[in-house]
C-alpha cells in the first residue's frame, strides 16, 4: 500500500493498494463534516453504476471500520487542465444523460441540495464577512475589492426572486462536483468518472451551470466550444423540462458569486491556519486572476463579461501575489 501524492484541491487521502495482482484505491475521508455522508454516497453510487462500467468498480466499505472506501483502480488519463475536444465533450454529454436516465426511486439527495437559497445567501454573506475581517487585519489592499463583492451580493435577492418564479424541477441523478479532474479518458477511448462523494438527486440545470463555471476548467473553453456538450445535452433535457434553460441562466448568476466568495473564504482560512498564502494557486491558476474573472461574471450577468469588464478589475488583488 502506498499513499498517492495529493492534488492541490484534494480533501482526502488516496492510497494505491495491490493484492494478488489486483490494483485498488483506498479513499480515506478527512473532512469532519463529511465522515459519514460522503463515503456512504460514494459507495452506494459505485454499486449503482457498476453494471454501466462508467465508474470504478466497488470493492469494500464498512462504516463501522472507519471512513474508507475501496474501489478498483480505473485505467486512463485524467482530463484536469487539458482542453477536451468536441468529440470528448459529446461523450461527456452522453455520459451525463445516462446518469440522468437512472431511476430515481430510493436515491439520495446530492450534497448541498438540502440547503435553501436563503441558507446559501446567508453563507455567502458569512464568507465575505470572514474575508473582510482577515483582510482588514492582514492585507489592507484586499479591502478595495470588498465593495465590488458586496455589490454582487446586493443583486442576489433580485436574482433569487426571479428564480423562485420558475416551476420546481424534477430532480435527477447527477454527477455533482463536475470538475474535469474527475473525468477519465480510458485507453479504449471511452469516458468514465471518479470521485462520487457528492453525487445524488440534483437539478440537472444546476449541474450544467456548475460544469461551465467550475474553477478547474472555467477558463479552458470559449462559449462556442461548450456547444459540443450543451447541444446534445440540452436538446434531450428540453424534451421533458421546458424551463431547463431558464434555470441554467439563473444558476450562471449564482455560481460565479459562490466560487468568488468560497475562494475568498478558503484563502482567509488558509492564511489564518498558518499555511502560505502568497502566490496561492488552488486550481493551478493564480488566485487573483480567477477571482477577478468570477467577479466580472457576477457583475456582468445577465450579459457575458467583456475584455473591458476584466480590464476594469485588473488592479484588484484579494491576496498577496
Amino acid at each position: 500500500m502506498q499513499e498517492r501524492i495529493p492534488l492541490n484541491f484534494q480533501s482526502n487521502q488516496l492510497f494505491d493498494v495491490w493484492q494478488n495482482g489486483r490494483h485498488c484505491i483506498a479513499k480515506h475521508y478527512l473532512k469532519t463534516d463529511e465522515l459519514n455522508d460522503a463515503p456512504h454516497r460514494e459507495f452506494k453510487a459505485l454499486q449503482l453504476l457498476a453494471p454501466l462500467d462508467i465508474a470504478p468498480q466497488p470493492v469494500f466499505y464498512d462504516p463501522d471500520l472507519g471512513p474508507v472506501v475501496i474501489y478498483e483502480f480505473l485505467e486512463g488519463t485524467m482530463w484536469d487542465r487539458t482542453r477536451p475536444t468536441a468529440v470528448q465533450l459529446q461523450q461527456l454529454a452522453e455520459l451525463w444523460l445516462t446518469l440522468n436516465d437512472l431511476p430515481s426511486d430510493g436515491l439520495w439527495l446530492s450534497r448541498g441540495m438540502e440547503r435553501t437559497m436563503q441558507d446559501v445567501s446567508a453563507m455567502f454573506h458569512n464568507y465575505l464577512n470572514r474575508y473582510e475581517a482577515w483582510a482588514r487585519q492582514h492585507f489592507q489592499a484586499g479591502l478595495e475589492g470588498v465593495p465590488h463583492c458586496q455589490g454582487v451580493l446586493d443583486r442576489l435577492p433580485t436574482i433569487l426572486d426571479s428564480f423562485a418564479q420558475l416551476p420546481d424541477p424534477t430532480l435527477l441523478f447527477c454527477r455533482s462536483d463536475p470538475r474535469f479532474a474527475n473525468v477519465i479518458q480510458r485507453p479504449d477511448g471511452r469516458l468514465a468518472l471518479v470521485d462520487w462523494e457528492d453525487c445524488g438527486l440534483r437539478d440537472p440545470a444546476r449541474d450544467t451551470a456548475d460544469l461551465l463555471t467550475h474553477p478547474n476548467q472555467e477558463d479552458l473553453l470559449r462559449d462556442e466550444e461548450w456547444d459540443a456538450f450543451l447541444r446534445p445535452y440540452t436538446t434531450k433535457r428540453l424534451k421533458t423540462d421546458p424551463n431547463f434553460n431558464e434555470r441554467v441562466h439563473h444558476y450562471l448568476a449564482i455560481f460565479p458569486i459562490f466560487w468568488l466568495l468560497l475562494l475568498l473564504n478558503s484563502g482567509a482560512n488558509r492564511a489564518m491556519s498558518g499555511k502560505p498564502i502568497k502566490e496561492w494557486q488552488p486550481n493551478r491558476i493564480p488566485v487573483n486572476i480567477q477571482l477577478r474573472r468570477y467577479l466580472a461574471r457576477a457583475q456582468a450577468w445577465p450579459a457575458k463579461p467583456t475584455a473591458v469588464d476584466l480590464a476594469s478589475l485588473a488592479k484588484l488583488n484579494f491576496f498577496p501575489d
